[in-house]
């Protein structure tokens, strides 16, 4: 199977960050170039005070520090000079991963779409988003946000592609600044496709419009006032 697709980590989560500058990043995708990828994805634009353009509103907002090169300037420059699609990650305030509360990743985010599309949604190699808010299990919130999030990306951009992904909480997922090499409570394989099939198939449910209310409408039908589809007369 060919990969013809990557993600791009400027801003890492757990690992040390690169640093590095234009020539770096530019021998990066001409390597990418050459192995066949015509798709690079931002894994996110931002995290908790690290940014990868300068943002107004977050360094406003979070104080975040006002990057020394606007990084996605620069891979959309060398998307476009060596004929790729890029894909723009979304923010990460850090909050979630604190507190559990995803309605802030939801709020922050409706600001920087906004920012983002006037500032590169008219680049050439822009050609869609991505959800950086990554989850694992039956994630309180997840589904609100990814339909919300999602949503406000496609309305605002004409209904370009929205990626997302899920976050697979297995036996090696350890935080890099701890000393375990695993952990007990892992997901298996079976319960994580369940619960991301769960997931997907909720979100698809929910960009039919009318169809989710619909379906919680049915769903408080008392059982005595429901008709068998077999005595249905077609």
């Amino acid at each position: 199977m060919l990969i013809t697709g990557t993600f791009i980590d400027e801003i890492s989560h757990d690992i040390p960050h690169q640093n590095w500058g234009p020539a770096e990043w530019e021998k990066d995708f001409q390597h990418m170039k050459a192995a066949g990828i015509d798709t690079v994805i931002v894994i996110r634009c931002g995290y908790r005070r690290f940014l990868t353009y300068p943002s107004q509103y977050l360094m406003d907002k979070f104080g975040c520090y006002n990057p020394p090169i606007d990084l996605i300037d620069l891979y959309l420059h060398l998307a476009e000079k060596y004929g790729m699609n890029l894909y723009f990650g979304l923010y990460d305030s850090g909050i979630y991963w604190d507190t559990g509360n995803m309605q802030i990743e939801i709020d922050v985010n409706k600001f920087v779409i906004e920012e983002v599309w006037k500032l590169y949604g008219h680049r050439k190699a822009f050609k869609g988003w991505y959800v950086s808010t990554e989850i694992s299990r039956k994630t309180k919130g997840a589904i609100e946000a990814f339909s919300s999030l999602g949503g406000m990306c496609k309305e605002i951009s004409q209904q370009l592609p929205v990626f997302i992904s899920p976050w697979i909480d297995g036996k090696k997922s350890v935080m890099a600044s701890t000393s375990a090499l695993s952990k007990a409570d892992a997901i298996s394989v079976k319960e994580h496709e369940q619960e991301w099939n769960e997931i997907q198939e909720t979100l698809y449910i929910q960009s039919i419009a009318g169809l989710a209310e619909s379906i919680h409408q049915e769903a408080a039908t008392p059982i005595e006032e429901c008709i068998n589809v077999e005595n249905i007369e077609w």
